[in-house]
């Protein structure tokens, strides 16, 4: 429940400001990683460490190579979301926010509501996505 409620304000905060602040994700991450161990011991902390990393990674280098496109509060969510559902579900969570964010955008710019320099909450789609993940796990 604590990581709903997160992902909720994240996503409040990112629509409103484009601001995902550490206070509240890297606690969730070491909570996602707690959780993970004590439901799986050393099998759940190996599983939340690559989620984590590779949530975290992967996004970082999109962040590399977009030259801003995603910020690091986008990569620190990323890296809670890949320790608390794990590496594979963090994957599709992140593809599935971007394919979702692409079409918006393409939308948006299509109507002439937006252009290419327009920054879009990335990490609101990230923390709406991973919530419905979570959701569908329990």
């Amino acid at each position: 429940m604590p990581l709903f409620a997160l992902l909720a304000v994240v996503t409040v905060l990112d629509l409103r400001s484009r601001l995902i602040p550490d206070l509240l994700t890297l606690p969730a991450l070491a909570y996602a990683v707690l959780i993970a161990v004590l439901q799986d011991g050393r099998h759940g902390l190996f599983e939340a460490t690559v989620g984590a990393l590779l949530g975290g990674g992967v996004v970082f280098v999109a962040a590399v190579l977009t030259r801003g496109a995603f910020g690091g509060g986008d990569i620190k969510l990323m890296a809670m979301l890949g320790a608390a559902v794990g590496w594979k579900a963090g994957l599709v969570v992140l593809a599935l926010s971007q394919l979702v964010g692409g079409t918006v955008a393409i939308v948006l710019l299509a109507a002439h509501r937006a252009n290419r320099r327009t920054r879009f909450p990335v990490g609101a789609l990230i923390a709406l996505f991973g919530g419905l993940w979570l959701s569908l796990r329990s």
